[in-house]
């Protein structure tokens, strides 16, 4: 096994100067030091670096102040960590985008974490089914936050096949007519953190900001893959995004209300769930709340992302309850 060293940079950001600087070698060695020539000298031998936000962070202050570093690779945790534990942010590790520590601002405790979540980087990528490891390495084996990761637990698998896996792995959990070649050209690892999501089947797990602010296209993906209903229709939209299934699934109602003998309630659900403008008018009592709750829990659901609903609901009984008084 290649050597891999584990680093944490404090850095003062107004001169860009490491103040302090933290690294254990996977073999137990460690500093603790703020030396530039201390640090150069324990990084001599390191085929690999590894650390959370290395990429963004830490490297860009070690070539800055010790000059360019060569290595044969650089593995960023931070990444890593929300594509492969996607139903929680690593138990109590990981907080949005940090390390969570025991001790403030010390750099070699927060490589002993950086060190510990990374194996256990490797120990759930290894337990993912091979379909979700090629997946995964044909979307992401040539970006720079994963390429590393592959090159250091020596996984490679033919690209040849990667959309037809996609469809076959997540049928009935992806709209079948959404374009996937397309996502995976030009959005692959946007795509991916969507399949892991997807994969994890939680339905309490979210995108984690720090995700949506990196890659911003991330909604986009999930809207396409689960968001949107197919004219030709497939399995996923069939039972996903059926208004009637909704009502049945988040209410226990087997059918909707009819006004004198017209289905209002299931054209207003249905038009909001196939994404057409439309506007609605009940009667107070007529039902309306649930019109827009149904397809607001469906698209929740489908596309693993928080919803908010704006309900005039309160207002409007506590301006009866006033007229009524009055």
């Amino acid at each position: 096994m290649r050597a891999i060293t584990f680093i944490d940079a404090e850095v003062v950001q107004e001169t860009g100067k490491i103040a302090d600087f933290g690294a254990i070698k996977s073999g137990g060695e460690s500093m603790h030091d703020a030396s530039l020539d201390a640090v150069k000298k324990f990084l001599r031998e390191s085929d690999f670096l590894c650390g959370h936000n290395i990429i963004e962070h830490d490297m860009k202050y070690l070539n800055k102040n010790i000059g360019q570093f060569s290595c044969a690779g650089v593995i960023d945790t931070l990444p890593l960590s929300a594509l492969l534990f996607p139903q929680r942010p690593y138990h109590a590790l990981v907080k949005d985008d940090k390390l969570q520590t025991d001790e403030l601002n010390n750099p070699l405790n927060d490589s002993k974490k950086a060190r510990d979540l990374f194996y256990d980087e490797v120990e759930a990528f290894r337990s993912f089914p091979d379909e979700m490891k090629r997946i995964y390495f044909i979307l992401l084996g040539d970006k720079q936050e994963f390429r590393d990761f592959f090159s250091y637990i020596g996984y490679k698998c033919d690209k040849s096949s990667g959309e037809a896996e996609i469809r076959e792995y997540f049928h009935g959990k992806i709209c079948e007519h959404a374009h996937i070649e397309r996502l995976m050209r030009e959005h692959g690892t946007e795509l991916a953190y969507c399949l892991s999501l997807i994969y994890a089947d939680d339905e309490y797990s979210l995108t984690p900001p720090w995700i949506l602010m990196r890659y911003p296209y991330v909604d986009s993906v999930m809207n396409k893959l689960r968001g949107t209903r197919c004219a030709e229709g497939c399995v996923f939209c069939d039972e996903m995004m059926d208004a009637v299934r909704g009502l049945k699934r988040f209410f226990g109602y087997d059918a909707y209300r009819s006004f004198d003998g017209v289905p209002l309630q299931e054209q207003a659900v249905k038009a909001a769930v196939d994404g057409d403008s439309l506007l609605a008018v009940f009667p107070t009592g007529g039902g309306k709340s649930i019109t827009f709750q149904v397809p607001a829990l469906m698209a929740g659901k489908n596309t693993k992302s928080l919803t908010v609903v704006i309900s005039p609901l309160q207002s409007l009984m506590k301006e009866i309850i006033w007229r009524e008084a009055a």
